[in-house]
């Protein structure tokens, strides 16, 4: 296989000048396509599209079937059966009206997918324990500071700390603290919901978007690799918290971790880590090396075909990372680590590898600039520089915020930050216009988040550091909170939630002596307000005897009680049933 060929240009993925809105995928010219990508042809009608022949130079002619997307907003080619590794391949698509479209590109050749962490040994001691749900065991989190001028519940993903050794092949260790999943959590630390997942895997990426217009909650879920990449799929779940969609990468591939943003066509856009052997400059002729491909891919979510793909090898040069081959195993030249849709046809990347935020043409697959890094389209004011940054996002406003980590290894800032730069298109200039860190303590060898709130503050979490801050507009400290030691969360977000699952309370009664003490939860309700208990007789009816006012994630209520069996109702503020448990007797 050839070096890295840079791709793009309108002639890479377009139709031609009079449609630049016709995106084809893989671009032509792309270095290490799947042998079983898709040929993805985003934005013409799919009855429009008379004919798509691929062609292998080893395999021969690809027979197959087109699949619309949903909207008919254009369709995939689905070859029979895949193409060979190292092969050549070309194409030609026939649209009505227009002249054959001719494209090519080379099929990759896969390196070793790696194994995932285990998640062994937790520490109990920095973990919440329930008499009501034994086997769920959220982390703590402690409360520093709780300024009446922040709401909002937390949302996060308990993950283990990578620690980073650059002398092993950049390859991470970790000091699990308990399960991983997707938590919520009140203001006051307090658990409103957490789904805990069977080890090996994790959560990342919980918030609330919009799917089909409705709010939704949205998290990927998988492994994690040594190279801190992820293999998994994401999840979409209605306010109940039942899964309405997955969500799975397209060509062959596996979903990662890093970013999974919903569009409001109803995809999702989602980065892909996939080792390839590729000839890497400097090495004899013939030998290839593993380096690992970064790769931003958008599914139709109602049908999961791929609508569109773009590689970062073929694209941004190797030797603008700030890797080396002689660091990692599989050579991590990119890291990817968010993605965001922009108006125009376009998106907005960062990379951490390169420490450099990219705004990515997708039709054409071009880079139209580059902020930050050895190559940056604007020259960087004082202080706005960034490292191995997180999280990059245009604002509302045309700002870029990202999550400075400035920590590595190598560590080249004293301490990480939230920052907001305002850029200069006609002069090319990126300035801080805002920057929030805690007191400058915390350095975050990884990970972290910044979010906009719409009353003005900043939420802004730290990463593979346990800590999250909220901050107002100016910079002052108004909240602060953090996990156990040894606990992150790859991104935190801050959102109002109001949910009521279809499960059923749990509870559990304890009898010593002459008292009876009940253990009820209720694991991701927000409008319980107050807790009935109905007790009677096994075999008979059972009356409402005791209330006793919601306290917390688990509630325990004392009876003096000799009544053989109980049930819980779940009463919302005025009074109304919204659940109840299943009868149980005392213990």
């Amino acid at each position: 296989m050839a070096a890295a060929v840079m791709v793009g240009g309108p002639a890479a993925a377009t139709a031609g000048s009079s449609d630049q809105k016709l995106t084809i995928s893989p671009a032509k010219g792309t270095p290490n396509a799947s042998a079983e990508t898709q040929i993805s042809l985003l934005g013409v009608h799919p009855k429009k599209i008379k004919s798509v022949e691929l062609t292998g130079e080893l395999s021969g002619q690809h027979p197959g079937q087109m699949r619309s997307y949903s909207g008919n907003r254009g369709a995939s080619f689905i070859p029979d059966r895949p193409l060979t590794e190292g092969e050549r391949a070309e194409f030609t698509v026939r649209i009505k009206g227009r002249d054959p479209i001719d494209s090519w590109f080379t099929v990759g050749v896969s390196g070793l997918d790696l194994p995932f962490l285990p998640l062994v040994n937790f520490q109990h001691d920095k973990l919440r324990h329930y008499k009501s749900q034994p086997g769920l065991i959220p982390p703590k989190i402690t409360v520093e500071k709780n300024s009446h001028k922040t709401k909002g519940d937390l949302f996060l993903t308990p993950l283990p700390s990578p620690t980073v050794h650059p002398g092993s092949n950049n390859t991470v260790t970790i000091r699990p603290v308990g399960p991983g999943g997707p938590m919520i959590a009140n203001r006051h630390g307090q658990p409103v919901w957490f789904r805990q997942l069977d080890p090996p895997d994790v959560a990342a990426n919980l918030r609330i978007q919009r799917y089909h217009g409705k709010k939704v909650l949205t998290w990927w879920q998988g492994g994690v690799t040594p190279w801190a990449y992820g293999d998994g799929k994401g999840v979409i779940a209605n306010r109940s918290y039942r899964t309405v969609a997955t969500v799975t990468a397209g060509n062959g591939y596996l979903m990662d971790l890093h970013e999974f943003e919903l569009t409001d066509d109803g995809d999702a856009l989602f980065t892909i880590y996939k080792p390839q052997m590729v000839h890497l400059p400097g090495t004899p002729d013939g030998k290839l090396s593993r380096m690992m491909d970064a790769i931003i891919q958008q599914v139709d979510v109602e049908t999961g075909l791929v609508v569109w793909e773009w590689h970062s090898y073929g694209h941004i040069p190797l030797e603008d990372s700030r890797a080396t081959p002689d660091n990692s195993v599989s050579y991590d030249a990119y890291h990817l680590n968010s993605v965001q849709q922009l108006g125009g046809g376009r998106v907005l990347a960062s990379a951490r590898n390169t420490s450099a935020v990219y705004k990515i043409d997708k039709p054409t697959g071009r880079i139209v600039w580059t902020l930050g890094g050895t190559a940056s389209s604007f020259r960087m004011k004082k202080g706005a520089t960034f490292n191995l940054q997180h999280h990059a996002r245009k604002l509302n406003d045309g700002r870029i915020s990202v999550f400075d980590d400035g920590a590595g290894p190598p560590k080249l800032a004293p301490f990480s930050r939230g920052l907001v730069l305002k850029l200069d298109h006609k002069r090319m200039t990126a300035g801080v216009a805002r920057s929030y860190s805690r007191s400058n303590e915390t350095s975050a060898e990884s990970e972290g988040s910044v979010q906009m709130r719409g009353n003005g503050n900043v939420f802004v979490g730290f990463g593979s550091e346990p800590d999250f801050s909220e901050f107002s507009k100016n910079g002052r400290l108004l909240y602060d909170a953090r996990q156990p030691e040894d606990n992150g969360s790859y991104r935190v977000y801050r959102h109002h939630w109001s949910a009521t699952p279809k499960t059923k309370p749990d509870a559990v009664a304890r009898r010593d002596g002459g008292t009876t003490s009940i253990f009820v939860s209720w694991n991701g309700d927000t409008e319980t307000r107050t807790w009935q208990v109905l007790a009677g007789s096994d075999g008979g009816p059972l009356r409402p005897v005791a209330r006793a006012r919601r306290s917390g994630f688990e509630t325990r209520i004392d009876l003096n009680s000799s009544a053989e069996r109980f049930r819980l109702r779940a009463l919302d503020s005025d009074g109304r049933v919204l659940s109840s448990s299943d009868a149980i007797g005392a213990s």
